[in-house]
């Protein structure tokens, strides 16, 4: 028999296809990258069956999908949503409360006949308590990857102004840096991105031991991401950007990210409108995430978008900047295509 594995990704919005990335700010890049690495790891030979558990959500407000208890990935690899906390979708740093009912849950469930595994890998500072837990009270192994860490989040809020009673009532930014503390004295192996976390990030960590890291870069997906746009993929992206845009063949600067404080796009705005060469030589294309009303997104994303209507404002870019409401995920690698 191969390996079975468990991950462990707990806030945002979880689906096998269609992902809402840059919805808000729960539903980002880690999103992706638990969903590719799952795919990934059911196609190893070594590996018998991959299961990604997260948070079963009833709520009009968003898909369906997330209602549903189990959903298939591919052959091999599914996801299981397990009620924990209130139905309804509900920010990440709502949900410490709850964790450890999830924990209990999973313990119970592992213990059934069929549903043992040789792993856990845990996801976050949220994932990283309940795999903590998880793996106390079973001895299975634990994997942990932060994807982002509380310690250093505390250091660029404070930084940035915000004080510290701020920072804990808006992030909870304690229990985050707790969470990650038992994971990373649980955990047989840390995975990060870079040699830049395990020596700057992780090493602000008392638990923390870099002979338990493995430097493991993100990669790519050269199936998605390739040279060479078609007709049709470019016939589908100039509809996007077309409409906000004057002179619409200029060389494209392209930005894409979550509208999120951390990203810096207004700076990026600012530039463009100080440059005289940048604004007769090139459109800025800004795409930040799906939106149907900017006045219906998360405060830190109103904020973000408000910035760059200012600063567009401000430096008459009107014509020269877009910044598309929808897109799909396929459309990205599309998009860095045109861009080119």
């Amino acid at each position: 028999m191969g390996l079975r594995l468990l991950h462990l990704h707990l806030h945002g919005l979880f689906r096998s296809e269609d992902l809402e990335l840059g919805r808000d700010s729960d539903t980002g890049g880690q999103t992706l990258y638990v969903l590719e690495l799952a795919r990934s790891l059911a196609l190893r030979p070594e590996v018998d069956r991959v299961d990604v558990v997260t948070r079963q959500i009833f709520d009009r407000r968003v898909s369906p999908d997330y209602a549903r208890s189990e959903e298939q990935i591919c052959p091999g690899a599914r996801i299981l949503r397990f009620p924990f906390g209130p139905k309804r979708y509900v920010r990440k740093e709502l949900l410490w409360p709850h964790l450890e009912q999830l924990a209990d849950q999973l313990v119970s469930r592992l213990s059934q006949p069929g549903e043992a595994v040789d792993w856990i890998h845990a996801h976050y500072a949220d994932a990283g308590l309940v795999g903590a837990l998880v793996s106390q009270r079973t001895g299975i192994p634990l994997v942990f990857t932060g994807h982002s860490l509380g310690r250093e989040k505390q250091r660029r809020l404070l930084e940035s102004g915000l004080d510290w009673s701020q920072i804990e009532q808006t992030y909870a930014i304690s229990r985050r840096i707790d969470a990650e503390e038992r994971a990373l004295a649980q955990a047989d192996l840390v995975v990060t991105s870079t040699h830049q976390e395990v020596d700057h990030q992780y090493a602000r960590y008392g638990h923390f031991q870099a002979e338990q890291s493995a430097v493991v870069p993100p990669g790519v997906d050269a199936t998605r991401f390739y040279p060479n746009a078609s007709p049709q993929e470019l016939a589908e992206i100039q509809p996007m950007v077309q409409p906000f845009l004057r002179e619409p063949d200029r060389s494209p600067l392209l930005a894409i990210s979550r509208a999120v404080r951390r990203k810096n796009i207004p700076a990026l705005v600012e530039a463009y409108g100080r440059s005289p060469v940048l604004r007769n030589r090139h459109n800025l294309v800004l795409v930040l995430g799906c939106r149907e009303d900017s006045r219906q997104l998360e405060k830190q994303q109103r904020d973000v978008f408000q910035q760059v209507f200012d600063l567009v404002d401000r430096f008459d870019l009107y014509g020269k900047v877009a910044y598309p409401k929808q897109h799909s995920r396929a459309q990205i690698p599309a998009l860095y295509r045109w861009a080119s």
